[in-house]
């Protein structure tokens, strides 16, 4: 009677069956999980970073270390050196996935790298200025 009423068996050309779906969706789920793992995986473990920055007249300069810990376990007894004569600096531990700021004393800014051990020595990285 009416055309709506019509079931001729034709489908639409961009109607997908549920069975394409599946696989577009399975893809781009792959797709995701290997960049979020091409990301994360190079930053695990101790990362430092040293941070400096000038005022614009020049006669203010700031000197940061960020040392981040972007593992799923704690970090114990993290110690930091400026130098290879600098005095040992103890921070505790640092949780899973954190960070901290740390600012070298004002004897110390002329350091030429930075030594951040932590869990006994096991975990050691040194960042060159």
């Amino acid at each position: 009677m009416g055309r709506w009423d019509n079931d001729s068996g034709r489908t639409s050309p961009l109607r997908l069956n549920k069975k394409k779906i599946k696989y577009i969706m399975l893809a781009g789920i792959v797709v995701v999980a290997i960049v979020v793992l091409s990301v994360f995986i190079p930053r695990a473990g101790l990362n430092v970073e040293i941070i400096e920055r000038n005022d614009a007249t020049h006669s203010i300069k700031t000197i940061s270390i960020k040392v981040n810990n972007n593992s799923p376990q704690e970090i114990n007894a993290i110690m930091v050196q400026f130098g290879d004569t600098g005095k040992l600096h103890s921070f505790g531990n640092l949780g899973p996935f954190s960070g901290i700021f740390i600012t070298p004393e004002p004897d110390e800014l002329d350091f030429d790298r930075v030594t951040v051990s932590a869990n006994g020595g096991n975990i050691k990285t040194i960042k060159y200025r």
